[in-house]
């Protein structure tokens, strides 16, 4: 029969017994997880990351590439903008110049006897010249030896943008079609250019006699009045964009949209850009 032990000594056995199956089990060493920094923290702290479980993204992720691309094209249209208005604001300098220049010219005596007229030459008449006020509107940094790569028509301002490349070069006032000869809408090529180009449509009735122009809106085909003969219309530098004979070229500019479908560009700026314009450059026509 076994002795009862007292209430303290079976508690220190069960200290040493507890102990014992302790050291009886074998040492548990923590699982070697491998280590990667972590993306947000600072410093580069390491972390654990258990096998098996993905990597870290690599690269940029597409809603951050996203909002990059959104903020570049934000910042093209704002150099654009700053083009815009730098063009403006030199076509304003050039109007103040030549209202002062014209001021100037109002100061000056007019001749008053015959002997101090200028001898002018007996020429026919043609159609009037575009006014200053419009030629004053030209802005232009194209570098002759680079060429166009696309030409921007907005009828609306009645304006001409050319580029070359992604540089906006040059800015022209222009003249499209009126009312009952619109200019057509749309993305276009250059065809076909023709440096002495004459109209195979208009034209006008000259007087014989006096080489004066009797009819400005002419048709070919049309008989011409007595005493008068048809000439075609002079369009150089021709640039054509459709088939059926519209382009862009030099001529009258009034100041508002008068031709028969065509858009008119001030001569001395057609002959600037005519070099520089390759058959296959493309022509946007809009609003």
């Amino acid at each position: 029969m076994s002795v009862p032990l007292a209430p303290h000594r079976r508690r220190a056995l069960h200290v040493v017994v507890l102990a014992g199956a302790l050291q009886a089990l074998p040492t548990l060493a923590p699982a070697a997880l491998p280590l990667r920094p972590a993306a947000d923290l600072p410093g580069g702290v390491l972390i654990a990351q258990q096998e098996g479980s993905p990597p870290p993204s690599q690269g940029v992720d597409p809603e951050t590439l996203r909002k990059l691309e959104k903020q570049a094209e934000k910042e093209k249209a704002r150099r654009e903008k700053e083009m815009r208005k730098a063009a403006e604001r030199e076509r304003k300098r050039l109007d103040k110049e030549r209202q002062a220049q014209e001021k100037a010219m109002r100061g000056h005596p007019k001749p008053t006897s015959s002997s101090e007229l200028p001898v002018r030459a007996a020429i026919p008449v043609r159609p009037q010249q575009t006014p200053p006020r419009v030629l004053a509107a030209i802005w232009s940094q194209l570098v002759p030896s680079q060429k166009i790569t696309s030409l921007v028509i907005h009828v609306r301002q009645q304006k001409l943008y050319v580029y070359q490349g992604k540089k906006l070069a040059a800015i022209a006032p222009i003249c499209t079609g009126n009312a009952t000869h619109p200019t057509p809408m749309g993305r276009f090529t250059i065809i076909q250019k023709d440096r002495n180009h004459l109209s195979n449509r208009y034209g006008c009735f000259v007087d014989n006699a006096t080489g004066r122009i009797v009819d400005a809106n002419a048709i070919i085909g049309q008989p011409p009045p007595p005493g008068t003969h048809y000439e075609a219309a002079e369009m150089p530098h021709f640039l054509r964009i459709t088939s059926d004979g519209v382009g862009l070229h030099g001529g009258y500019l009034p100041g508002y949209a008068a031709s028969h479908g065509c858009i008119r560009m001030p001569k001395s700026f057609a002959s600037e850009i005519f070099e520089s314009v390759q058959d296959g450059t493309p022509v946007s026509i809009v609003e």
